[in-house]
């Protein structure tokens, strides 16, 4: 049957001379594959352009498998980006949506906010990775387990600032809580920049001109994230856009 989709392009990989496998994200189906028969002898380059937004046409598969490319059409163009640095953030955050496992009654939502963060990131040319640490923590809430920065894991109280993250128990402590815990390693005392950086994070978009950080600072939130989301998704988050992104700030 034949479908009329919303879709990004998430990565295109050859399967044959003449054949590509493009992995899109549809705002009606989630993650699909599609395999474009003939498509490099086509010269139809201009379907295949990343960080943008199509109508795609394809055939849905009677049975799990590949979908059949018929056409795509560019509705939005992302990929015009001030610096390299936004690009890599862009980047990043198709790479993050390609992890997850989204259920049917959360595509349209997830889709909706990969597209604002795309749109909104074409307004940045400066610390790009606090608009990415800012979508990731959407995308977290999202995925349904919560907001990490919204309360304390040990009193459950409301967070203003988050002095530590506990791996036991894969959350942010108050400086209530701090004292009462033995310093051992499953402590991760976290630094000045960075706990400001976390307390901003919702309204981060007007702090991007005054947020000065290095590249101790950008590896030490990219390793919270990472902890909190293998404790909760019992999976690992391994991003190669991150280890790019921490490669714009000074050591």
């Amino acid at each position: 049957m034949k479908n009329k989709l919303l879709a990004i392009l998430i990565k295109q990989s050859q399967y044959s001379e003449s054949s590509l496998i493009l992995q899109y994200f549809t705002r009606q189906q989630g993650m699909i594959s599609v395999i474009a028969k003939g498509i490099r002898k086509k010269n139809e380059k201009q379907q295949l352009l990343p960080l943008c937004e199509y109508e795609l046409i394809a055939y849905e598969p009677k049975e799990q498998g590949l979908w059949l490319f018929s056409e795509a059409n560019i509705t939005r163009n992302f990929s015009a980006y001030p610096s390299s640095s936004t690009w890599a953030a862009a980047e990043t955050g198709l790479e993050l949506i390609s992890h997850l496992i989204i259920s049917q009654e959360d595509i349209a939502t997830i889709y909706d906010l990969t597209i604002s963060y795309l749109e909104y990131l074409k307004k940045v040319e400066k610390n790009a990775i606090l608009i990415f640490w800012r979508f990731l923590n959407r995308i977290t809430i999202l995925s349904g387990i919560g907001n990490p920065l919204s309360y304390c894991c040990l009193c459950k109280n409301p967070l203003d600032v988050p002095n530590a993250y506990l791996k036991t128990k894969g959350g942010f402590v108050c400086e209530k809580c701090l004292p009462e815990i033995n310093p051992d390693n499953a402590l991760m005392i976290l630094s000045p920049p960075a706990r400001n950086i976390l307390t901003l994070l919702p309204e981060i978009a007007n702090h991007l001109e005054d947020i000065i950080i290095n590249r101790a600072v950008v590896n030490e939130i990219n390793t919270v994230f990472e902890l909190y989301w293998e404790a909760h998704h019992k999976q690992a988050l391994h991003l190669k856009g991150l280890s790019v992104l921490a490669q714009f700030y000074n050591s």
